[in-house]
């Protein structure tokens, strides 16, 4: 079977081959690890080949731009109007290699209070979930404890999102260090370490809409930061109801972080996130990273010296409580596109009526109570994904059901 290793080095010769300066990584690196290096050494592309967070089988590839984040949809086309070009390749190139790894640790940890974390003892399970960022955060603190952090372009069979049902190792060893006496956190990072997940010591799992309010309430009352909130169609209404107490403004995109990134571009960002757990803050590179938001969680637990369940309550007392799941439903497109249609004309949907219907990215329904149900088409995958979210999980568990239920 052919690795990550054999694309990568095909690609860097044909790159060079092509008379392009080319650089090869010596060793596996998380796809925010390519964007700095882009970046920061001026580079005009770099090419990240990954399955991101999806299954092995979808092993494909990333550009980004010389900024440092996901190429935007332009970019992308132009790329593909030049793939049958072959004329001037030569697989004969010759590449440099370059390390990420110190000079990319050595900015996400300008970030952060290196010695606050240390200091606090915060017990950290780390699961990189098999994926490129393993090895990377222990560099910074060694203490941390890796679960599934054997690199393997397989991901030992598991999809490696953050998703709880990815993460039981993860939870059950949060949930027996509990007992230690000390701060304990449970942090998850994608296949290619650019999303994130987090578990308490309770074992509960917090979802990405969630560590995004926290972050956002870490950056604006404990950093004093300052400026705009990006959010996707598909995130939750505590961020829009937060950025509103804070006097912050709120923009709303499609889904995908490239177009968070050109928010990013235009400047003025406090955060910009996604519900997949792709997560960008203020002052860094226009990209997510789940590297640099696992230091701000746990920076955040070691400011306030409360759990992420404290913290995520504190903000939920004053502005409401929201919860939050998804069902990913394989099908193909051509048995729920008329269906999806028929919604857009809805009145009533599980009983509740529907006050509001938008259309930015998918089919979404909105209730008087603030819930909503969401259908969307995956843009990388032959599957539906229906979002939810209620005021109570039974409520979300009812929409979803019925979600389930109409297609």
């Amino acid at each position: 079977m052919r690795q990550p290793e054999d694309f990568g080095k095909l690609c860097a010769e044909l790159c060079a081959g092509a008379n392009i300066e080319t650089f090869y990584s010596k060793i596996a690196l998380p796809s925010p690890a390519l964007s700095y290096f882009v970046n920061a050494n001026n580079l005009g592309a770099g090419i990240m080949i990954t399955a991101s967070h999806n299954p092995s089988g979808w092993n494909g590839f990333k550009i980004k731009e010389a900024f440092g984040g996901s190429a935007r949809p332009e970019v992308t086309k132009e790329v593909e109007s030049e793939l049958n070009n072959t004329e001037k390749i030569n697989k004969s190139g010759s590449y440099k290699t370059f390390d990420p790894k110190t000079g990319y640790l050595k900015h996400i940890a300008s970030f952060v209070d290196m010695d606050k974390i240390k200091s606090s003892n915060i017990k950290v399970f780390l699961d990189p979930m098999n994926g490129s960022g393993a090895g990377y955060l222990k560099e910074l603190l060694p203490s941390i404890i890796e679960i599934n952090g054997n690199r393997d372009p397989l991901f030992h069979g598991i999809n490696p999102e953050p998703l709880p049902i990815n993460l039981e190792e993860l939870i059950s060893a949060t949930k027996e260090a509990a007992f230690s006496g000390k701060l304990v956190a449970g942090i998850a990072i994608d296949g290619d370490a650019d999303r994130i997940g987090a578990v308490d010591p309770d074992g509960s799992y917090i979802s990405s809409h969630n560590i995004f309010s926290l972050i956002l309430k870490h950056l604006y009352e404990n950093k004093k930061l300052r400026g705009k909130v990006i959010k996707t169609f598909n995130i939750s209404r505590l961020v829009e109801k937060q950025a509103k107490a804070y006097g912050l403004e709120i923009i709303e995109k499609p889904i995908g972080f490239k177009y968070i990134a050109e928010e990013f571009l235009k400047g003025g960002v406090l955060i910009g996130g996604e519900e997949s757990g792709g997560i960008g803050t203020a002052g860094y590179i226009p990209e997510r990273d789940g590297s640099l938001n696992a230091l701000l969680l746990l920076e955040l637990i070691a400011v306030t010296g409360k759990t992420l369940s404290q913290n995520l309550k504190e903000i939920m007392d004053k502005l409401g409580y929201y919860y939050y799941d998804r069902l990913d439903l394989h099908i193909e497109r051509e048995l729920f596109v008329p269906k999806l249609e028929k919604l857009k004309t809805a009145e009533t949907f599980a009983g509740s009526k529907v006050v509001k219907i938008e259309t930015l990215d998918g089919v979404k329904l909105n209730f008087a109570d603030e819930s909503w149900i969401l259908f969307r088409p995956s843009g990388t995958e032959p599957l539906l994904r229906i979002y939810a979210e209620g005021r109570t999980m039974d409520q979300v568990r009812l929409l979803l059901g019925e979600g389930n239920r109409l297609i």
